[in-house]
């Protein structure tokens, strides 16, 4: 996963203001499912340039913390920090090895799970979040869709193609989707099954796993209607998850 997005670079801010990755769906979910993060501590993982890092501070957490594998992410994070600091730090490490950061009240991780490469990989990476957290905070994650459907309605209208998508994946098949930017580009990972995700999570010591559908924001359906976000809410690329220690 690391060389993919050194690749990808910069061009991962134009993936930042495609309808679903903007605060009308994935922005929208992702922070209703966290909740308040006002004087809190908050870890987040798989933090890319550092689009919702610099949010979570901007909401008030008292330290925010970023790690994501790539270095060119973290470089690209850390130039921003440098330009208008905000006091957030920024780590590179694969997930599943990372070294003790501190203990925090959430750990959040938008597009990492379905970047394990194996069952013990997902694992790994859930016992390490697990430990990052202090007793009785939470771990809210936005995953690729364990129920996304070749047969459903396609999200390519919305800047995303899945590409070759079988009807019946299996567990751990390797995965591309497009992305419809200015400069295009194709990320690729792995499909697991809602019930791999879970027995990693509870397997970790995590309880109380809630999954959650995309919502459309007020001001998304202001702005373009319920008609235009139908097909993507019907057949979602990606889900919230929330979860306790």
């Amino acid at each position: 996963m690391s060389a993919q997005y050194d690749q990808i670079g910069v061009k991962v801010a134009d993936w930042d203001v495609l309808p679903v990755r903007s605060e009308y769906i994935e922005g929208h979910t992702y922070f209703k499912a966290l909740g308040s993060v006002k004087g809190q501590a908050v870890l987040d993982l798989a933090c890319g340039d550092g689009l919702y890092t610099r949010q979570l501070q901007a909401r008030g957490a008292n330290r925010v913390v970023g790690v994501d594998i790539s270095e060119e992410m973290i470089r690209v994070a850390r130039e921003t920090e440098a330009a208008q600091s905000q006091g957030i730090e920024y780590h590179v490490s694969d997930v599943a090895d990372m070294a003790p950061l501190g203990v925090f009240d959430c750990v959040t991780a938008v597009y990492l799970l379905h970047y394990a490469h194996s069952p013990e990989h997902l694992l790994r990476m859930c016992r390490n979040i697990h430990a990052h957290l202090k007793p009785g905070g939470r771990f809210v994650t936005y995953t690729f869709n364990p129920g996304f459907s070749a047969k459903g309605p396609n999200s390519t209208r919305y800047g995303i193609t899945m590409l070759d998508f079988p009807e019946s994946p299996w567990e751990g098949q390797a995965i591309s989707a497009e992305l419809h930017t200015k400069t295009p580009f194709t990320i690729h990972f792995s499909h697991w099954s809602q019930d791999t995700y879970e027995h990693a999570l509870r397997e970790a010591g995590f309880r109380d796993l809630e999954w959650m559908r995309p919502e459309c924001s007020a001001e998304g359906l202001a702005r373009y209607g319920q008609e235009f976000w139908q097909d993507y809410l019907d057949n979602p690329h990606a889900v919230a998850l929330r979860c306790e220690r």
